[in-house]
């Protein structure tokens, strides 16, 4: 009895020196919390109060109606400590409870989570990235009629991956380089990532290798964190987050950069152009279709088609001035900067706003952060929905789209064909809806990329020496999504307007770009924004905001920093560079952060990660890598202590690099 007494008393004192009293963190973060009234309130761009304010007066519902619904939020999820992956549970770890029923601590959960979440981020992402590259190999070998557009990025990225290249066409090399994409993707025997070898600086490949975190594949690293996540796996903490750096070099390098490749050889690398931006730009006589989503293949064949005489003339029978096409999310910004003519409206978040106007005659949905909750929004409005693919299927809207195997991508013309037409046949039967449109648009100049600057500038050498000579402070790369933890894009807002007027340049893709866009950053008009030495270098060339498009575009803009880097001499992680995600909400999210990290950048957020439950895990990821990777996570809640964070981090690194 005596030993059974010990025995218990030593398992109790070592559960609770495990435990991590995380519920005033959580309770002081949860206070934080936006709510609809804030967002009428304070959102930065005046169409969207607008909007809120009519929908709410129409008692038509919207993400941050539901929200609101939400509070109080869970203090388990926020804190990371709440487990479901098996039935054992679901365990939440509490001081009286500080383990799971297995017998994980906070740290296992936290960082089982976490691992979770990055490698649904590597999914998502890798989803599109591949079929993006399989579209281009069928192109290239003539099993789908699609161009190969990009004859200069294959050539480029040809001679990154040593191709023989005489007397192989430009389809040939595009076939060869697709080849090489799904296998660096999808290998499952251990192999040269022959990606990573053709991008990565020698500095990233030796620190990731040193530290034993080189992945094998997008796949195999997606299937070995579910592995290593099942219940009676990984037991070490630690070791686990081993494997999430993994992930974030695979999002990097297949889902990202793989991806990017794809699409720069198949539909050609952006083109800088000047856009209308925000719900102003909306028309009222035109048949008008919204793009959403991130898969590009059969929205730009819809884009196409509508373009074709044939559909011209039919909108013109049906009493329409033309057919417009707008933005939501990536599908319409990769189409805007490579077509031209698509009007970039809202990010995710914003989406029901967008459709509260009456104005959409037909949403065309592909894959992903494209909410449920528009469906009954469209309803409401007579908004025809399409869906396009099989991952992404809402009830209630129409589906017309290719099989999940891509094997009738050749029927992507009828496809488009019957798109432009159910389009048309909507702007028919909508003539009695009625329109809500804020008087607010702005020009955008977008498209930006290392080879659009190169046009411009000759080569980075400029850049370089204006960041050398003080009249950059530094660089962020400025992403992610929005979140409704915070008022709608003013965390976004309020960082860059600090950073601006200080003399830091930004660059913007995804999601992030949109208030950028839409409230005039994006435009040259914009320099009184800017320090004087900023103002200075662009000299009304240039916006202070270069959008580099849609969210695979950090591939874009990655390599602008490292060419930056090469003409001042110095490794990007030693650079005054940073990865901004303010409002950052969902896996995608995790991997981009990540990503950068693994880099060597540090990554800054107004919105925390699900890891206050575990002590040991969030110093990992706010300190504990900069040993490591030479970079950490930093989060505050406050933009303007986040912009003053970053500004401080900015001069510490001028300084070590001996920059006045």
């Amino acid at each position: 009895m005596a030993k059974e007494q010990h025995s218990h008393a030593h398992g109790h004192h070592h559960d609770h020196n495990d435990f991590t009293d995380y519920t005033a963190a959580v309770k002081a973060y949860r206070e934080t919390f936006a709510s609809k009234a804030d967002v009428m309130d304070q959102a930065p761009d005046p169409a969207v109060r607008e909007m809120v304010k009519y929908m709410d007066e129409q008692g038509v519902e919207n993400c941050f109606d539901r929200f609101d619904k939400q509070k109080p939020h869970c203090t388990f999820g926020l804190a990371g400590v709440c487990c479901r992956i098996c039935s054992l549970g679901p365990c939440k770890i509490t001081e009286r409870s500080p383990r799971g029923t297995c017998g994980a601590n906070a740290d296992l959960i936290v960082a089982r989570n976490l691992v979770r979440a990055a490698a649904g981020g590597v999914a998502a992402h890798g989803a599109r990235a591949r079929e993006v590259m399989l579209t281009m190999k069928k192109a290239a070998t003539g099993a789908v009629d699609l161009p190969i557009l990009g004859k200069e990025a294959v050539r480029k990225m040809a001679a990154a991956f040593n191709l023989v290249t005489k007397d192989k066409s430009i389809e040939d090399l595009a076939n060869e380089i697709a080849d090489i994409l799904l296998e660096d993707m999808s290998r499952t025997v251990p192999g040269p990532h022959r990606t990573l070898e053709a991008v990565a600086t020698p500095e990233r490949r030796q620190t990731w290798e040193k530290l034993g975190i080189l992945p094998v594949g997008s796949y195999h690293e997606v299937f070995e964190a579910l592995h290593q996540t099942t219940v009676g796996t990984q037991g070490d903490w630690r070791k686990a987050m081993d494997q999430f750096m993994r992930l974030g070099i695979a999002f990097s390098m297949n889902s990202v950069v793989g991806g990017s490749i794809a699409s720069d050889c198949l539909y050609g690398t952006p083109k800088r152009t000047t856009v209308k931006a925000n719900l102003g730009a909306l028309k009222t006589d035109t048949v008008n279709i919204a793009i959403h989503g991130h898969a590009p293949m059969l929205a730009t064949k819809v884009i196409e088609a509508a373009r074709s005489d044939k559909f011209v003339k039919m909108a013109e029978e049906a009493g329409a001035a033309g057919i417009q096409f707008y933005g939501i999310c990536c599908s319409g910004l990769s189409s805007l900067y490579r077509l031209g003519g698509v009007i970039p409206l809202s990010n995710a978040n914003g989406s029901e706003l967008v459709l509260a106007t009456g104005a959409l005659d037909l949403w065309l949905a592909d894959i992903q952060e494209v909410f449920p909750g528009i469906m009954d929004v469209a309803d409401c409005y007579k908004t025809v929905v399409v869906t396009t693919n099989e991952s992404n299927r809402l009830p209630g809207a129409e589906h017309i789209g290719y099989r999940r195997d891509l094997e009738d991508l050749d029927k992507l013309p009828e496809l488009a064909d019957r798109i432009v037409t159910r389009a048309i046949e909507s702007f028919s039967n909508r003539r009695d809806v009625q329109r809500h449109i804020p008087d607010h648009e702005m020009e955008a100049e977008v498209g930006f990329s290392l080879e659009t600057l190169d046009a411009h500038y000759g080569c980075m050498e400029r850049v370089a020496s204006a960041i050398i000579n003080g009249q950059i402070k530094g660089i962020i790369n400025l992403a992610g999504c929005t979140n409704t933890r915070v008022v709608y894009e003013k965390a976004i807002v309020e960082v860059v307007d600090i950073l601006l007027k200080n003399n830091v340049l930004v660059f913007t893709n995804g999601c992030a770009s949109f208030p950028m866009a839409k409230l005039g950053y994006c435009n040259k008009k914009a320099l009184d924004k800017c320090g004087e030495r900023l103002q200075i270098f662009l000299r009304g060339e240039l916006p202070p905001v270069w959008h580099f498009g849609e969210c695979i575009d950090n591939a874009h803009a990655v390599a602008t920093f490292r060419e930056i880097a090469g003409y001042a001499g110095h490794q990007m992680k030693d650079m005054p560079f940073a990865e901004v995600t303010p409002e950052w909400s969902n896996e995608k999210g995790v991997g981009a952060a990540l990503a950068f990290r693994m880099l060597g950048f540090d990554s800054y957020h107004c919105v925390h990660a699900p890891v206050q439950g575990s002590e040991k895990v969030q110093d990992f990821l706010y300190g504990g890598t900069r040993e490591l990777l030479g970079s950490s996570m930093k989060v505050d809640t406050d933009p303007k202590k986040l912009a003053a964070m970053i500004l401080a981090d900015f001069d510490e690194a001028r300084s070590n690099l001996c920059w006045r």
